[in-house]
């Protein structure tokens, strides 16, 4: 009986360590696969605007919340309104999809969607996804069907 509780501890531990030794690894790989697609979207962004409002001010994301769910990359910038000029919704995602092609990134051809596109108190707020994984592309239909 005393072999059989012991035995039933050990597995018990073992299993436990498992699930949290997985855990670790898998939130590691998607912080990591988030921290690439971030710089990724930064560099676009930055280069899309630069070449199209002539500005040499870099800027730099927040994640758009995780409520969404674990692994969405999608983006939030924002800057003064005044700096807009007459960059539209449409014309920066088309820009971006320019850029990915350009650059050969994984998904050419419709690799970033403009998600998001208001203005707050003189700050223009630009939510941006890079639709690398499931999760992304999901988020991205979900807030279509919301829109529509």
């Amino acid at each position: 009986m005393k072999v059989f509780l012991i035995c039933l501890i050990a597995v018990i531990l073992v299993a436990g360590l498992y699930v949290w030794v997985h855990r670790i690894l898998i939130n590691r790989a998607t912080i990591m696969l988030r921290n690439r697609a971030q710089q990724t979207t930064d560099q676009a962004v930055n280069q899309c605007l630069q070449d199209d409002l002539g500005w040499d001010r870099t800027l730099q994301s927040e994640l758009v919340a995780d409520v969404w769910g674990k692994g969405v990359l999608a983006f939030e910038y924002h800057f003064p309104v005044a700096d807009l000029a007459d960059l539209t919704k449409e014309r920066l995602e088309q820009k971006l999809n320019d850029y990915a092609r350009g650059h050969q990134l994984p998904e050419a051809g419709e690799s970033f969607v403009v998600t998001d596109w208001w203005q707050y108190e003189h700050v223009q707020h630009i939510d941006v996804a890079y639709l690398l994984n499931e999760a992304t592309r999901e988020y991205v239909a979900d807030l279509k069907k919301i829109d529509h």
